[in-house]
């Protein structure tokens, strides 16, 4: 009985269909809304998809972007030799890393940015768990920003603002960004929680 063998290029075209599937189901997994299976593993996902293919739903949606973050941060650093406690002025810890990213799409500014905007909508939610979890990750996050630009002061807390800025509404097109209220919410004074010396590295000065 004559035997029919798959050839080759049959067997490379049957892997890539099969890699593909794989990407095109963990994407579709990546865009589903909030839901526990997502939120288990969360991790596993960003680690996949972030830089080079994550994605979200804005640019088909019907209503377009119509607000802008940013988060601050401010530290309470002690005198070593007086043991006298000031607090430093608030430090936008997003705008200098958004114009780091412009020029240079897939940074390390760019995989930073993600986690924070996580952490900042997490931040701002209702759900006390969620709430909580976005507090850390900005916690960290203010910890390392702060630490980098204040690399010789004895930093003890931070405390984090995350800035809201509601872009005009058509009926005011006339005006500009910067001539819309702000919107605030602040943390407590939290512990000072920097990430490990390695990852920190990949903060902008």
């Amino acid at each position: 009985m004559k035997r029919f063998g798959i050839s080759g290029p049959l067997w490379w075209a049957v892997l890539l269909a099969g890699v593909l599937a794989v990407h095109f189901f963990i994407t579709f997994w990546y865009l589903t809304p909030n839901n526990p299976v997502k939120s288990k593993w969360w991790d596993s996902l960003y680690a996949y998809m972030d830089p080079l293919f994550t994605q979200n739903w804005q640019l088909f949606a019907p209503n377009p972007v119509s607000q802008h973050q940013d988060v601050w941060a401010k530290a309470r650093v002690k005198d070593p030799g007086t043991g006298q406690v000031r607090e430093t002025d608030w430090k936008n810890i997003t705008g200098p890393m958004i114009q780091e990213k412009q020029p240079k799409r897939i940074s390390s500014e760019d995989r930073i940015l993600r986690q924070i905007s996580v952490g900042a909508r997490q931040f701002r939610s209702k759900d006390p768990k969620e709430n909580q979890e976005g507090e850390w990750i900005l916690q960290r996050s203010a910890s390392t920003a702060l630490g980098r630009a204040l690399p010789d002061s004895n930093l003890s807390q931070v405390k984090i603002r995350v800035v809201t800025n509601l872009f005009p509404r058509f009926q005011d097109r006339h005006k500009g960004d910067d001539e819309t209220p702000l919107h605030y919410q602040e943390s407590g004074w939290l512990e000072y929680l920097p990430a490990d010396p390695a990852p920190a590295k990949e903060w902008p000065e």
